[in-house]
């Protein structure tokens, strides 16, 4: 098993949950002995029955209002740089133009030790924190284009939302909470595709899946069942950016919405990218292609391995 981990780690883990092992498989990560947590009502009792037995390791800083101004206009330029070379009518691949994005310098990304012994497969030549936050953005970013594109009606939605809000002009932070389409399409994009695995720290004993585990013991697991579990998330496979209005996402538990590994509606990752989709939206539509069959491929998330689609330009 400790070989299969370090051939393929995020791959390994990712298919823990389909090949019918137990709900709770240890592992060795490196030298660090983890616990795969796949069982869905396990991961249902670690991120909601009873959280406070388990501590998030990772802790994200919210920007300054004056780091916030810096940062949302160095996020439009960023997004708009990448559609430089489209040309309307003339297909692109979607998923190849959004790994160009560069997420904004916002210091010293922390992420878990142990995850950082799995990133640094991926990432061996950069900071593992910020190798996980640009693949996160990257894949979302792809995913939101096809997303819209399967769902004509919001993709209108989206394009009416940024044309009256911005009317053509770059977006800057007193635009961002008046995106509020756009911010539930982002959500909703996060909840279907969330990255592959969370991360938690066992921090009173307790007996999880048979297995009693004591103070210390580190916990991975994978977000996706608990994001769409139809207890929590009425449809669950549906893409509906409304189910994130007030009224309708009130009576989410805390720990129901994990997309980053922990739940923290204040990180500027949500500003990031919700500049990114307006920026690009303002000025393009993304029609999907036929004949083209979309495969996922598992790096630090799942994304669109080749995503075609045409390009229309729009203006205001």
């Amino acid at each position: 098993m400790e070989a299969a981990v370090a051939g393929d780690p995020l791959g390994f883990l990712g298919s823990l949950a389909d090949d019918g092992r137990p709900g709770v498989t240890p592992l060795y990560i490196g030298p660090r002995l983890v616990h795969a947590v796949t069982a869905p009502d396990l991961v249902r009792a670690v991120l909601l029955a009873d959280p406070r037995r388990y501590e998030a390791q990772a802790k994200v800083r919210p920007p300054t209002a004056g780091e916030l101004v810096g940062h949302t206009v160095n996020a439009a330029v960023r997004a708009r740089g990448l559609t430089a070379d489209w040309r309307p009518g003339v297909e692109v691949d979607v998923t190849a133009a959004m790994d160009r994005y560069e997420p904004v310098d916002r210091g010293p990304i922390a992420i878990p030790s142990t995850i950082t012994l799995l990133m640094q497969r991926f990432f061996p030549a950069t900071d593992p924190g910020r190798g996980c936050l640009a693949a996160l953005l990257r894949a979302t970013l792809a995913w939101t284009w096809h997303e819209l594109a399967s769902h004509p009606h919001a993709q209108a939605r989206l394009h009416a939302e940024v044309d009256t809000v911005l009317a053509g002009r770059p977006v800057t932070a007193s635009d961002v909470p008046n995106l509020r389409y756009t911010r539930r399409v982002v959500s909703e994009v996060l909840r279907l595709h969330p990255v592959l695995l969370v991360m938690r720290t066992v921090v009173k004993p307790v007996r999880l899946g048979g297995i009693p585990l004591s103070p210390g013991a580190e916990l991975l697991l994978r977000p996706h069942s608990l994001h769409r579990d139809p207890e929590l998330y009425p449809a669950p496979a549906q893409f509906d950016p409304d189910r994130w209005r007030a009224d309708r996402c009130a009576h989410l538990p805390r720990g129901a919405f994990v997309p980053f590994g922990y739940e923290d509606r204040g990180s500027f990752v949500w500003t990031e990218l919700t500049v990114a989709v307006a920026t690009i939206a303002t000025r393009w539509q993304l029609l999907p292609t036929l004949g083209r069959r979309l495969r996922a491929q598992v790096s630090v998330v799942e994304r669109p391995d080749r995503l075609v689609m045409v390009p229309q330009q729009r203006g205001v």
